[in-house]
């Protein structure tokens, strides 16, 4: 295996090793794959089995590793199912909320369950701001050569917040929409026609903006800090289970050192081929 230099089959060994409580030739195993071909082949397979290749890596202390930027990039493209759900059942969710599950949900693999959510979040406030300033405008005239002109710059805001459950922690997740634009008063001496509306979209368009960009925050929060209490039925799952894990114990070899749930860490291990007692080796 160490002349093939196979990293795949190399690191697979290495976790088997580990398993069988040989941490010096897991050492050595994991060693036969240098840090560049660790690299190149973690970017070119999907992201769970990238994360799983950098776990072995790391969990068997191995000189090649997996730089933060990468692992981040891994992480953001895992998207395991999550299931969103309120504190009470009975909440049928916020209409807003709803839409946006339904607009952007399947691309970041996120649901809504009432009965028994993964992520619980809290009530959804959207609120919308409006402001006015004067400003000079730079227009054409009819000849179409530029003209500076007195104006009305028009400000929009849309803010969307919710609490949410990570990581064992309540955190606020907020996110704004903003638009802008400009109108004026004709100006006869300077050939410049009035703009009178500006282009900007109804309180109710801007509250859907709003929401839609505090979902991705959602997307993107959970890419850093998976809840534990995910679904471990695929490799998706089970590796952001494991990410989980890690970052609960503040250790990055946790989840391949055995922690968390018995019975999942067993399914885990099943589900992405690990040997028993390999745990969920991510980084």
């Amino acid at each position: 295996m160490l002349r093939r230099g196979d990293c795949a089959e190399l690191l697979r060994a290495a976790d088997e090793a580990r398993a069988r409580g040989e941490p010096v030739l897991a050492k050595d195993l994991a060693d036969g794959c240098p840090q560049d071909r660790l690299v190149d082949l973690a970017t070119r397979v999907p992201p769970e089995q990238g994360l799983l290749l950098c776990g072995r890596a790391r969990a068997a202390d191995a000189k090649a590793s997996c730089n933060p930027q990468l692992l981040g990039q891994l992480a953001s493209s895992l998207h395991p199912r999550i299931l969103i759900g309120p504190p009470d059942p009975s909440d049928a969710g916020d209409p807003l909320l709803l839409q946006a599950l339904a607009a952007l949900g399947p691309a970041f693999n996120l649901s809504w369950d009432a009965d028994d959510p993964e992520l619980v979040v809290g009530r959804l406030s959207v609120t919308v701001e409006h402001t006015e300033t004067t400003t000079v405008a730079t227009v054409a005239d009819a000849r179409g050569n530029n003209q500076r002109v007195p104006a009305m710059q028009h400000r929009v805001v849309a803010r969307a917040e919710a609490q949410v459950e990570l990581s064992g922690s309540t955190r606020t997740l907020r996110a704004t929409d903003e638009l802008r634009d400009l109108t004026w008063e004709a100006a006869p001496r300077l050939a410049v026609a009035a703009k009178f509306q500006p282009q900007i979209p109804v309180d109710a368009e801007m509250k859907k903006r709003a929401v839609l960009a505090w979902l991705r925050s959602v997307a993107k929060a959970v890419a850093s800090a998976p809840p534990e209490g995910i679904d471990v039925s695929d490799a998706k799952g089970c590796v952001a289970y494991g990410l989980s894990l890690n970052l609960a114990a503040g250790n990055p070899i946790a989840a391949a050192s055995g922690a968390g749930d018995p019975a999942k860490v067993f399914t885990c291990e099943k589900i992405l081929g690990e040997p028993a007692g390999a745990g969920i080796p991510v980084p």
